[in-house]
């Protein structure tokens, strides 16, 4: 069998037209919200009609657009979010059925905020593996303020809406090098929208108009160094399977939840801040969708070039993280 490579041809982006901002979320909230926030100014907010499937067919329509790959010319669509359209059925074949890709098969990755990355690793091993699957569109929309209570001063200020997309093709050389995930399962009982057949929604929770996103009652909380004490870890981890060190990282995408968090990663990764990217005061914090969203802003701004070593690393809250290592060709 033929060796086979994949890399990232193209990357694409929506925001919803509505946004709030910290001057108007603090005036609600009672404090200012930026002493709370590390890099966040404002927030998008998803229109009260519209749903992931439908941000994450604008960011698919985005990313095609760019690289002129057509809807038939997909072999697999992979949604990956936390906010999906049910929790049954899927919603990437919905997506794939808007878009008018005829010939994808179509699955959904739930990583919370880490899965855009276990995704795109999925793909490029996909194409890697499968001589019969050379596109994949990877598509990430981030739809938590449906879930939201903008009265909770600690989780309204923080998240906002949007999706984010790349595709995955076939290479004449090696992009996709290495990924990495790890997990720590003791922090299930952190914070999320606690809706399942653990939790099912019952009648008297809906007459209460209980919100479920939430804090668990038996709040799990995380370290304050989870971040800053982790995603270096597992870039380390990822850039030893690719046979390259940390320092010959051209440039590291990261989670956009806080810009001290990724100060503080790049400091111990003795790597100086003009090696990543940010992109939480443009666009606020999109979870699922951040990390394709910072890449889309990078590129835009020229810093990413052919030959470049570029790392990614999300997580989620479980927790979930994952990394990356890509040849930029």
């Amino acid at each position: 069998m033929e060796q086979r490579f994949a890399k990232i041809l193209g990357t694409g982006i929506y925001l919803p037209e509505k946004v709030v901002t910290n001057e108007e979320l603090s005036a609600r909230l009672g404090y200012d919200v930026s002493q709370y926030l590390s890099g966040i100014t404002l927030r998008h907010v998803s229109a009260p009609d519209e749903c992931a499937s439908d941000m994450a067919v604008k960011a698919a329509q985005d990313v095609m657009k760019k690289t002129g790959v057509k809807p038939e010319d997909l072999d697999l669509v992979i949604m990956t979010t936390d906010t999906p359209d049910y929790v049954t059925p899927p919603t990437s074949p919905a997506i794939a059925y808007k878009l008018g890709a005829v010939n994808a098969g179509a699955f959904d990755v739930n990583g919370a905020c880490a899965d855009a990355v276990i995704g795109m690793s999925i793909a490029c091993q996909h194409i890697m593996m499968d001589p019969t699957i050379n596109n994949v569109l990877v598509v990430a929309p981030y739809a938590m303020t449906k879930w939201l209570d903008w009265d909770n001063k600690v989780l309204a200020p923080m998240l906002g809406d949007g999706a984010s997309a790349v595709i995955i093709t076939k290479s004449d050389e090696p992009g996709y090098i290495a990924s990495s995930i790890v997990s720590d399962g003791q922090y299930w009982d952190g914070y999320g929208v606690y809706v399942g057949t653990k939790f099912p929604v019952t009648k008297e929770m809906v007459d209460k108009k209980e919100q479920y996103l939430r804090f668990h009652p038996n709040f799990h909380k995380y370290p304050a160094d989870v971040n800053t004490g982790n995603w270096p870890r597992v870039i380390e981890k990822s850039v030893k399977k690719s046979g390259h060190e940390v320092q010959d990282l051209d440039m590291v995408i990261l989670t956009q939840v806080r810009l001290s968090d990724i100060q503080g990663t790049m400091a111990a990764l003795n790597l100086p801040l003009e090696k990543t990217h940010w992109i939480m005061d443009k666009y606020g914090y999109t979870g699922s969708a951040c990390a394709f969203m910072a890449l889309d802003d990078a590129l835009k701004e020229g810093k990413i070039k052919h030959g470049d070593l570029v790392a990614f690393c999300t997580s989620g809250v479980g927790y979930v993280m994952s990394s990356a290592v890509f040849n930029w060709v």
